[in-house]
């Protein structure tokens, strides 16, 4: 009688225990289940507001002007006379080449060096996209960003030699001048200086 009466006490536990195991085992694995699809949610959100954001983006910048509408394509020579303050025979040198590559800005330029024979030549391409990239500073490394702010004008910040240069590109309305203003300042209210080119072709 008494080891019925233990058989009896055991059975009911045993699958009690049983009960409790694979209800645990289930809760686990559904709550790992539901857990991947919440991650899963979260991940198509995060993209869908990405995706919005960058569209916002998009559309809040002007778009690059197609690449043989674009004034800044071309060949430029510096004008001393009508920079100012005026520049010296080094910088009156200077002649940059912009062309366009699809939505990349193609630089080169060529100045003569200062105390020595020869010219300073720079090379670069970069995106107006607003973010800052690596560019050829003479025989430096600049970070530099840039903006079509309209199709005749593009405004951009440049970090040389440790300082933070900030300027604008314009081409006037006949397209035969290309103005380049530096700017003290990132809201581009104090003009210091003033650098005109000529077209060249």
């Amino acid at each position: 009688m008494a080891g019925r009466c233990r058989n009896i006490a055991f059975t009911p536990t045993t699958l009690n225990e049983r009960n409790r195991l694979v209800t645990t085992v289930v809760a686990v694995v559904f709550g790992a289940y539901r857990l991947d699809a919440m991650r899963g949610l979260a991940f198509h959100f995060v993209l869908l507001l990405f995706a919005f954001t960058s569209r916002s983006m998009a559309q809040a910048i002007p778009s690059l002007p197609e690449p043989d509408k674009d004034p800044f394509v071309g060949t430029w020579q510096a004008n001393a006379n009508k920079s100012r303050p005026k520049l010296d025979k080094v910088n009156a040198s200077y002649v940059r080449t912009l062309s366009r590559d699809g939505d990349e800005l193609v630089f080169s330029s060529r100045m003569k060096r200062a105390h020595s024979t020869g010219f300073s030549e720079n090379h670069y391409r970069i995106r107006c996209d607003g973010l800052p990239h690596s560019v050829q500073c003479g025989e430096a490394t600049c970070m530099s960003s840039c903006t079509y702010v309209s199709a005749n004008r593009v405004e951009g910040d440049t970090e040389a030699f440790g300082k933070m240069l900030h300027w604008a590109r314009e081409v006037s309305p006949d397209g035969q001048e290309l103005t380049i203003y530096g700017y003290a300042d990132k809201a581009r209210k104090k003009i210091e200086s003033v650098q005109v080119n000529d077209r060249v072709k």
